[in-house]
């Protein structure tokens, strides 16, 4: 049985006790300075925008909506986490809580949107920081376990039916499929060192992560939804090919989509800014998609994504201020 008293964050983590208001006026102030960089780049691109818009606005339309579908399979992705561990969060306060994390997420380093979702959680559901932890680890390695696989049927079939071998992007593909596959088949139990804090909360990491591992319904049903997620984001940036004039396989996207999607997992930068848009602008390169295309299909994947978190986000950021200014633990 956990102890919730030794638990490592039964109070309010450092970042949090300070200012809360404050904390969550400069967020909503990031936000809004990100919102205002997007909309400088639209107006400064103008003509090129309008440009675009006036081919391809149908295709735009559709990747928005494509993309806008993967986040609702994500809220949904979320839930199935969230139902483990006895919370039941209201259809609405679900899309918008994780809509919030995820704007959060675009525009403060080392996921500071997922940060304020585990606050949430915990304050309004008691929803423990290690099993918050848990359900933001056990994605990501879920989230590279599909997505390796998602690349490296898309290069085998690309080198049996075209020729085509990239052999750098397979070797990466295999090992990450190896980490993930051995992390969700033989979870490691850890031995616990010591009496700390830092290593009760590991150790309850582990444990909870242990069993989840044994719970195969459940990670099926995560893992055939990051299936549909990928499949959504890989159809959204296809379609952006076509928009921008420079199609690419769906093969290829599908490499490009995958690859991405790991590398989004990456907390550095917010929204792995830069760290993604590598990966996206190098990988179509490789499988001989034109510099330019590549790179204004990814600014235009990071528009729709922002436009999307902020008009469905903004009041998941409003849960999460309530949430961080109320005095209950």
């Amino acid at each position: 049985m956990i102890d919730l008293k030794s638990e490592l964050v039964a109070s309010p983590p450092p970042a949090y006790g300070v200012s809360k208001r404050r904390q969550w006026l400069i967020g909503l102030f990031v936000v809004f300075l990100f919102f205002i960089f997007v909309s400088y780049y639209l107006s400064a691109h103008w003509r090129e925008f309008c440009y675009l818009w006036e081919f391809s606005y149908r295709e735009t339309l559709m990747a928005g909506v494509l993309l806008f579908f993967g986040f609702l399979l994500t809220c949904y992705q979320m839930n199935l986490f969230l139902k483990k561990f006895g919370v039941r969060a209201g259809f609405f306060e679900l899309i918008f809580v994780t809509h919030g994390m995820m704007l959060g997420n675009l525009v403060i380093p080392m996921r500071g949107g997922s940060g304020g979702l585990a606050v949430y959680l915990k304050k309004k559901h008691r929803l423990n920081y290690h099993k918050f932890g848990v359900i933001f680890g056990g994605t990501a390695i879920l989230v590279g376990l599909v997505s390796a696989t998602m690349s490296l049927g898309a290069l085998f079939f690309l080198a049996i039916a075209h020729s085509i071998f990239e052999l750098s992007l397979t070797a990466i593909s295999l090992v990450l499929l190896a980490g993930c596959l051995y992390l969700t088949l033989f979870p490691p139990r850890l031995k616990r060192c010591g009496s700390g804090r830092m290593m009760a909360f590991v150790s309850r990491l582990n444990e909870s992560w242990v069993s989840i591992s044994k719970d195969a319904a459940l990670l099926t049903r995560v893992v055939i939804s990051l299936l549909f997620i990928n499949l959504f984001q890989t159809s959204a940036l296809y379609l952006l090919y076509l928009a921008v004039g420079s199609p690419l396989s769906f093969l290829g996207t599908l490499i490009t989509s995958s690859l991405g999607a790991v590398a989004n997992l990456v907390p550095i930068t917010p929204g792995s800014l830069g760290i993604f848009d590598a990966v996206a602008i190098q990988a179509p390169r490789l499988l001989g998609l034109d510099t330019t295309a590549a790179i204004m299909a990814t600014v235009l994947l990071r528009i729709l994504c922002f436009v999307i978190c902020f008009v469905v986000g903004m009041p998941g950021l409003y849960y999460f201020y309530k949430a961080a200014r109320s005095e209950n633990p």
